[in-house]
């Protein structure tokens, strides 16, 4: 009995080992099957990117010329549309947004994620993703999407699996900006690998995925991939006949010396049989394998090993470890390696490796120390294009953000030019932009500090170099031959060493704008995706580029609508103070001689008179009032602070006027002051009911800040009522800024800040007495009557 026990649990704990080793060996299977898919869709996303524009029987091509590789034939292209811009989605993919599988409307939603291409699956074009709710939760995390990453476990048409997301870009135009997106069904692991569903269980983030187990796992490995956690459970390895009769064998003792012998010898070739497995794991895994000593140098290294850092085995192996860490990383490695002989547990950790032609990759590694053996066990992946894309995505988001905040033009450029030189690895990065005259300004610049040609910078270009190339053709192009160049830009950068060179257009409106240029030492530096990283960049320069356009376009239309305004408003003054009025005059004169004519007669006639008399009177000062309202004479022959006084003067209220010069500024400036003040002192005694208002007026070299307060009722609102708004508009077309500020019950205060130079790019006003080519004679500016100034009044 004592036999046919131990003998049973030899035979036990025998199967339970070989179910830990299944599970690890397929848990490395899926691992690596689960890379192969990720390989695919970052190689799909970046053939998208290279198209000119996206078209779904191009993307049907691309997707299965790549998915021969690997067996994955479901595809989508989804894109981020907004409730406003639903209608012209719509329009452009001749089709509704649909609720998948795309047999009903979609109803309103604030945004929708659309399936706008689709291949290999039963979903519609414009079936709206967004119902799917793993992998709408999965596209709305930003976090998640710029290096790609899997979905929870989720159901397409009525087929269980999971999604692969990557933010990506197809094309350029509309519909070029969304995600890629490959459903990978829930039984392609196990037919991929040719594993057993009845005895080898997937799961994804604890929820089944393939395989259904009969009873309890016997064993399980976990890892991660595709930023989820995964975990391979296998069943008990089945008991074979020799397992079966053995413990029925050990009963009888006199064969049991035997069947040791035999189990034994049975063990070892199982031993070996397992070792030769663990070898082959090794030589194939495509992660990079090593088991290093603890004095430093490395033991074993697999053909992945090699391949990645580029040296051979041999090579490897003679040389201490540390040699082939960057030189920057060398003393956190050290310091990491011996914490870990010193038995402390450390997660991942990354460094940085030199390849053997000199170029960097990024490892990440996960690491077991045996050190009674002296041993460390390590697994690494190569990390490298990963950071790159983070880093590349970073580096796209700040200048993006810079755009969208609208900040100074210098600033965004010499913004771009570091981080495309940063991401590059560039030695020199130079913005340029094109002028009518056949040359070219430098307006952004990264590295060569020592060069000549800096930002500021104004040369000509030479026709045969790819800067003026690329302002032809509107496509990058990449030089190896820099030294052939004979214009200043080429020159400057030979001079310190630059010997290749990739620029790239930046179009605006369909014009080319300029371009950016990056130039490396290493010819060989300037190859590979380049251009199409670089043209990321230059799609967020030209927006910013037009945005400014735009905004000075408008701001100029906004200034010369305002000055014809101004313009008609003088002439319609002018009409009726040299007619109308006149005529008033003449007719009150008349009146007058009329009534002297009559005496001191009274009756029917002589109250005619009387009558006519002072109805004339009447309409001959409400005439000139409405001239005054329209254009205060006194706003032009002595300016604004004579203006302003008489303004205080003829209110219904005490005002007081606050301003220390009676200096002159240009028309426009001293129209908009005045109508400030005038549309002001209306509401304090229209709507606020003010008892006192005060007017001060503070002058520097810029602008005038002009304040109006009041004791009012106050709780004023800026955006009701079209007076405030249409002074809001005036002043903000000469570049300043209108501000109301009244809490209830505690009067009102209105400040405008009008600058006195118009902005940068405008139109000369054409009454500015400043301005070159002024339709006003400098000459009779110089005889406006001086007063002398009032602090108060």
């Amino acid at each position: 009995m004592a036999a046919f026990i131990v003998t049973t649990r030899a035979v036990g704990e025998e199967r339970g080992n070989a179910a830990h080793r299944r599970a690890e060996v397929q848990a490395l299977e899926v691992q690596g099957q689960l890379e192969r898919a990720r390989a695919f869709a970052i190689g799909l996303g970046n053939a998208l990117q290279g198209e000119r524009v996206p078209n779904g029987r191009r993307f049907a091509a691309l997707e299965g010329s790549a998915t021969t590789t690997v067996g994955l034939t479901a595809a989508m292209w989804v894109e981020r549309v907004t409730h406003r811009a639903r209608r012209d989605y719509e329009r452009r993919i001749r089709a509704p947004i649909t609720r998948p599988p795309g047999q009903r409307v979609a109803g309103p939603a604030a945004t929708y994620l659309p399936a706008t291409y689709v291949t290999g699956v039963a979903v519609r074009p414009g079936a709206d993703m967004a119902r799917v709710p793993a992998l709408a939760a999965t596209l709305r995390n930003p976090t998640s999407i710029f290096a790609g990453t899997a979905t929870p476990v989720a159901s397409l048409a009525g087929q269980r699996g999971f999604f692969m997301v990557q933010g990506a870009q197809y094309g350029h135009g509309p519909g070029s900006q969304g995600f890629l997106v490959v459903f990978v069904p829930a039984d392609w692991l196990s037919v991929s690998l040719d594993l057993n569903p009845h005895r080898t269980a997937i799961m994804l983030d604890g929820r089944p995925l393939n395989g259904a187990l009969a009873a309890a796992p016997a064993a399980g490995q976990s890892f991660e991939s595709l930023t989820r956690r995964w975990r391979v459970d296998v069943a008990r390895e089945p008991a074979t006949a020799l397992q079966a009769t053995l413990p029925w064998l050990a009963v009888a003792w006199p064969p049991a010396t035997a069947l040791l012998v035999y189990l034994l010898g049975r063990g070892l070739l199982r031993r070996r049989r397992a070792e030769r497995q663990v070898d082959d794991i090794f030589d194939l895994s495509p992660d990079l394998l090593c088991v290093a000593g603890l004095d430093g140098y490395f033991k074993r290294v697999n053909p992945a090993f090699e391949q990645t850092l580029g040296y051979e085995a041999a090579e490897l192996l003679s040389r201490p470890s540390l040699e082939f860490v960057h030189p920057e990383d060398r003393e956190r490695t050290a310091t990491t390696v011996q914490a870990l002989s010193d038995g402390r547990q450390i997660g991942e950790f990354e460094n940085r490796y030199i390849r053997a032609d000199g170029a960097v990759r990024w490892l990440q590694w996960n690491t077991r120390t045996m050190p009674d053996n002296g041993l460390m066990y390590a697994a690494a992946r190569d990390v490298t294009e990963n950071r790159m894309l983070t880093h590349e995505q970073a580096a796209l988001r700040r200048v993006a953000t810079l755009v969208a905040q609208g900040h100074d033009a210098g600033e965004l450029f010499d913004a771009v030019a570091v981080e495309v030189g940063q991401l590059l690895s560039a030695d020199a990065t130079r913005l340029l932009r094109y002028d009518e005259d056949g040359t070219a300004s430098v307006v952004g610049s990264y590295g060569a500090s020592d060069a000549e040609i800096g930002v500021g910078s104004h040369v000509s270009v030479d026709r045969g170099q790819l800067w003026e190339r690329v302002a032809q053709s509107r496509r990058a192009e990449c030089t190896d031959h820099l030294r052939e160049g004979s214009d200043a830009l080429a020159k400057s950068l030979r001079d310190v060493g630059m010997a290749a060179a990739v620029a790239v257009p930046i179009v605006v409106s369909g014009r080319p704008w300029g371009a950016i240029v990056a130039a490396w030492t290493h010819p060989d530096m300037a190859g590979g995706d380049t251009e199409i990283r670089m043209a990321q960049f230059t799609e967020l320069v030209a927006t910013a580029v037009a945005n400014a356009e735009s905004g000075a376009e408008l701001a100029a239309s906004r200034r010369r609508i305002v000055a014809t305004y101004d313009e008609a408003r003088r002439r319609i003054e002018r009409d009726l103070h040299d007619g109308a009025q006149q005529r008033l005059v003449s007719t009150v004169v008349v009146l007058e001689l009329v009534r002297k004519q009559l005496g001191d007669a009274n009756g029917p006639l002589a109250e005619l008179a009387e009558e006519a008399l002072e109805n004339a009177r009447r309409a001959m000062d409400e005439v000139r009032e409405i001239a005054r309202g329209i254009h205060p004479r006194i706003l032009s022959s002595g300016g604004l602070g004579p203006a302003l006084r008489t303004l205080a003067r003829r209110s219904v209220v005490p005002v007081t006027v606050d301003m220390q010069t009676d200096a002159r500024w240009p028309e426009n400036v001293e129209m908009t002051a005045y109508y400030v003040a005038s549309e002001a002192l209306t509401n304090a005694v229209k709507h606020a009911h003010a008892s006192e208002v005060r007017i001060t007026a503070d002058v520097d070299d810029r602008s005038i800040m002009l304040t109006i307060r009041d004791d009012g009722v106050g709780g004023a609102d800026p955006t009701r009522g079209s007076g405030l708004i249409g002074l809001h508009d005036r002043v903000a077309a000469l570049g300043g800024d209108l501000a109301v500020h009244g809490e209830p019950g505690a009067g009102t205060v209105l400040t405008a800040q009008i600058p006195i130079a118009a902005p940068s790019g405008s139109d000369p006003e054409p009454n500015d007495p400043r301005s070159a080519g002024s339709s006003r004679d400098s000459r009779s500016a110089d005889r406006r009557p001086r007063r002398p100034a009032h602090p108060r009044g």
